[in-house]
């Protein structure tokens, strides 16, 4: 199936408000309420559209620059956020295929990045699983300023 990513533009932005995960996953990809608005107000945001022919099936947020804070210090660090896919597409790989062209996007998008950080609930052993058959290596240190508790954070070298 055809999965890429696009910048998130006003003509996909009604879609994807209407995007959710499972409610259980919420606390760790937050509400896309919250989400698209706080990237759309930030030059250092770049929200990004998961595609599936075409459709909005997923989000994230590509951050850079200091407000990515502890995670991304780097000026060459770029800080994978709020990513989902919406519980209706969840299953079918989606999170796999749009991790595996995330690399190339981000080279085309944000020039000069070297490396893409994230971090990930240590009570999602899911999204742990994901990232790191994408290639995401666990850096071994935890990030405790989530509201959800400890996070691992992983990197990814480009």
């Amino acid at each position: 199936m055809d999965v890429r990513l696009a910048p998130a533009g006003p003509e996909l932005r009604e879609r994807l408000l209407a995007l959710a995960p499972r409610p259980e996953q919420e606390r760790f990809a937050g509400r896309l309420a919250e989400t698209l608005p706080a990237a759309e107000a930030d030059p250092d945001r770049e929200p990004v559209a998961i595609l599936e022919r075409g459709e909005p099936v997923g989000f994230f947020v590509l951050h850079r620059g200091p407000g990515a804070g502890v995670l991304a210090p780097e000026t060459r660090d770029v800080l994978l956020r709020a990513f989902l896919i919406d519980a209706r597409a969840q299953g079918r790989g989606i999170a796999t295929r749009a991790l595996a062209v995330l690399p190339g996007f981000v080279a085309e998008t944000l020039p000069g990045a070297h490396r893409i950080v994230l971090s990930v609930n240590v009570r999602n052993p899911v999204a742990i699983r994901t990232y790191a058959r994408a290639g995401f290596a666990d850096t071994g240190r935890l990030y405790h300023g989530g509201a959800a508790g400890p996070q691992h954070v992983f990197e990814l070298w480009l």
